[in-house]
């Protein structure tokens, strides 16, 4: 029988909402559903708000709505996240780090 080491993770999305009719919460459940599809374990999420950028790439983007999520999982499972949702445009960036 193997064991799979399980790490804790950190996960901060930036959320792109112009474009879409999900709200904050659809997109956090889908989020939550998502890690559980590729093995992550969510145990905690909060709703940062609206978030204004450090450093503003397009003068009419200029803030975020950010999200947060503690997972653990199998160390393929950020990356896996990563791949999952590179298509998606309610997602403007991924941070995942280890705890």
């Amino acid at each position: 029988m193997s064991t799979t080491t399980k790490n804790k993770y950190k996960a901060t999305f930036i959320l792109d909402l112009r474009e879409s009719k999900d709200d904050s919460a659809k997109v956090m459940a889908d989020l939550n559903e998502i890690l559980k599809s590729i093995g992550g374990e969510p145990s905690d999420s909060e709703d940062l708000g609206m978030l204004d950028f450090a450093r503003a790439a397009d003068r009419r983007y200029t803030q975020g709505h950010y999200i947060e999520i503690y997972f653990e999982g199998s160390s393929d499972v950020p990356s896996t996240l990563n791949e999952k949702l590179k298509l998606d445009k309610r997602i403007n960036r991924i941070f995942v780090e280890s705890k």
